[in-house]
Parts: structure tokens; sequence; C-alpha cells
């Protein structure tokens, strides 16, 4: 399920930004400035994957939590395409079909919910 794969990224970027981090943005990942900003995407994908598999828990609607989370994917898809030159080709591509795959199946799984 995309929840709890959200919750397992969400809880490595926070406990390992720059292992985590440097597999995704290279070594940037490494300066203490930018493990800054993937914990705080490490927390933002924690509380997201949290907050819709305990919805799912208590039979409480998930629509709003799905669309959260594919907002957020899309935002990560655009800032890899934006940003992109930084990270190089093959981060670029596995970063934007990796969080543009999650969009797709988080908008599907909103749109076939409540």
């Amino acid at each position: 399920m995309l929840s709890a794969a959200r919750v397992v990224v969400g809880a490595v970027l926070l406990a390992a930004p720059g292992i985590a981090g440097g597999a995704w943005i290279g070594d940037p990942a490494r300066d203490r400035r930018t493990k800054m900003i993937i914990r705080g995407f490490g927390a933002r994908d924690l509380a997201l994957g949290l907050g819709t598999l305990r919805a799912l828990d208590r039979g409480e609607p998930v629509e709003t939590w799905a669309r959260m989370s594919a907002f957020g994917d899309i935002g990560d898809a655009g800032a890899a395409l934006l940003g992109g030159r930084g990270l190089g080709f093959a981060r670029t591509c596995v970063t934007v079909i990796s969080a543009g795959t999650a969009a797709a199946l988080g908008t599907a799984a909103a749109n076939n919910l409540d």
C-alpha cells in the first residue's frame, strides 16, 4: 500500500537524511542544511502516511488524505523537473517517475474512495 511505503520513506528520511537523501540527490545531502530540508520532507511523508493509515483503520474518510499525498508528490515531481540539472539526468528521471507514479496512484485511489 502506498501509505505504508510513505511511512517507511518518511521515517528513513527523518532518521538518516544524509544516507537516504544521498540516494535521492547525491552529495549535497551530506550538508547539515540540506539534511534539515530532507528531514522536513520525511516529516511530511510520515504525517501523510500515518494520517491515511489511521483514517483507514478507523473507517474514516481518506479521500482528502489521498489527495493531499498526491499533491505533495506532484510538488516533488515538479521540483525535480525545475531543479533537475543539479540532480543529473538519472536522479531527475527516477524522482520524476516515482513521484509522478505516486501522484497518479494517489489520485486514482482518491477518485475511488468515499
